[in-house]
């Protein structure tokens, strides 16, 4: 009796070990797949980041806000480039990038302001390179003037502004050697003849691409050619290098710009500048 009751006893102590190494094999299979799917997920989102350059596109379409906005021409590089264009791209830039501290700069006694241009220097290198400069003096650009003052090293920027055609759209960025090439979508925001609002409702009435060229440890705009991409259809008229139509961001800029200036004495500072030209618009060579 005694040893049947051992030989049960033993039976029933096998089944619960059996059991036991059932459960443990189940959650080590669980732990297993478990540990299979995040290591499949994180593969996943690692890879899509790698290849995700959301970021990048942001940051050349801020580059170049200023500069598209103005419907620069093609050149093949910065020595044939419209130096008036690129200087008047840089100025606006740097009024951008300032827009809200615009009332700490000095002012002549109608308002127009100042723009230093070691301001402007720092907005040059950022955009096309360090070793890049431009000779300083009076310079036209889109029928207006900007007054160089060499005793205050400051630019005296016109009260008016005709505005640029574009915003910038990135829309794809290859790098080919030591450059890149970024493809760059230009939104009419006026070209159906009403304000849009939402600019991702858009569609490119035109396409460029922006040649970026690396020196260093950094990216600089050394070329502008015409894209294979082409637009399906044309929302708006594509000018060549005039500014026609107004673009929200130096619309902004020149809300700023005016803010401090007096309705009654626009006029007075608008015809200073005219008298002022002095220079063609292409007149501001590199050194």
């Amino acid at each position: 009796m005694a040893t049947s009751n051992e030989a049960e006893k033993a039976r029933h102590a096998l089944r619960r070990r059996r059991r036991l190494r059932q459960v443990l094999g189940a959650v080590v299979c669980v732990l297993v797949v478990i540990g299979l799917a995040s290591v499949i997920s994180g593969g996943v989102r690692l890879t899509a980041s790698l290849f995700d350059d959301t970021e990048e596109k942001e940051e050349f379409e801020l580059r170049l806000q200023t500069l598209v906005s103005l419907d620069p021409e093609p050149f093949d590089s910065l020595e044939s480039a419209n130096r008036a264009r690129l200087l008047d791209a840089a100025i606006w830039s740097v009024i951008q990038q300032n827009s809200d501290s615009l009332d700490t700069y000095e002012r002549d006694e109608v308002g127009a302001m100042y723009l230093p241009t070691l301001d402007i220097d720092r907005a040059v290198a950022s955009l096309y390179g360090p070793d890049f400069h431009f000779n300083y003096e009076t310079f036209t650009d889109n029928g207006l003037t900007f007054q160089y003052v060499p005793e205050k090293n400051a630019y005296l920027l016109p009260i008016t502004s005709v505005n640029g055609n574009y915003s910038p759209r990135v829309m794809r960025i290859r790098r080919e050697g030591s450059t890149k090439r970024v493809t760059v979508g230009y939104l009419d925001l006026y070209g159906s003849g009403e304000i849009v609002f939402d600019p991702t409702k858009l569609e490119p009435a035109k396409y460029m691409d922006y040649i970026f060229t690396r020196s260093g440890d950094a990216y600089y705009l050394t070329a502008i050619t015409e894209s294979e991409m082409k637009a399906e259809s044309q929302t708006g008229s594509v000018s060549s290098g005039g500014a026609q139509a107004p673009v929200a961001p130096q619309d902004q800029v020149m809300d700023n710009v005016a803010s401090a200036l007096p309705e009654s004495v626009a006029p007075a500072q608008s015809g200073s500048a005219s008298e002022s030209t002095t220079t063609d618009p292409a007149s501001a060579p590199a050194e």
